[in-house]
């Protein structure tokens, strides 16, 4: 019985770890084949505009 509990306990890791790592490849998959040169264009188009901020100073009360 206890070899039982093991073996299930062994498939419901593998299954869990496997649609995990399933979901970390499709997106990375997703993003190459999809995202083309504009993967870090919002990133990019954020840093542009913050580049030219003011840092924000700090007042003791």
């Amino acid at each position: 019985m206890a070899l039982f509990f093991r073996d299930l306990l062994l498939l419901a890791v593998f299954v869990i770890g496997l649609t995990a790592f399933m979901g970390i490849i499709s997106h990375w998959f997703s993003l190459k084949l999809f995202g083309g040169k504009s993967v870090l264009k919002f990133v990019d188009r954020t840093k542009s505009f913050q580049s030219s901020w003011r840092n924000v100073k700090r007042r003791d009360l």
